[in-house]
């Protein structure tokens, strides 16, 4: 879908950045595990699970308008 959606010049690029996302989650999700602990259990999956409804929101949100740019592109 990268290669679909990208510039015509540009498709290793998308490609790329799209592994780059990848990674910088992988990598986020490593960083946020040391805030893990027994005691504050409650409030780290409860962050985390607000910030993810959140994050949901925003996507339902910018998902017709994202639709509306593709231009049938399926």
């Amino acid at each position: 879908m990268a290669t679909k959606l990208a510039p015509r010049k540009y498709p290793v690029q998308m490609v790329a950045l799209f592994n780059l996302a990848l990674a910088l989650g992988t990598a986020l999700s490593g960083s946020l595990a040391s805030f893990y602990s027994a005691e504050n259990e409650t409030a780290y999956f409860g962050t985390l699970g607000a910030v993810t409804v959140g994050l949901g929101i925003l996507m339902l949100v910018a998902s017709k308008p994202i639709l509306n740019r593709m231009r049938g592109i399926r």
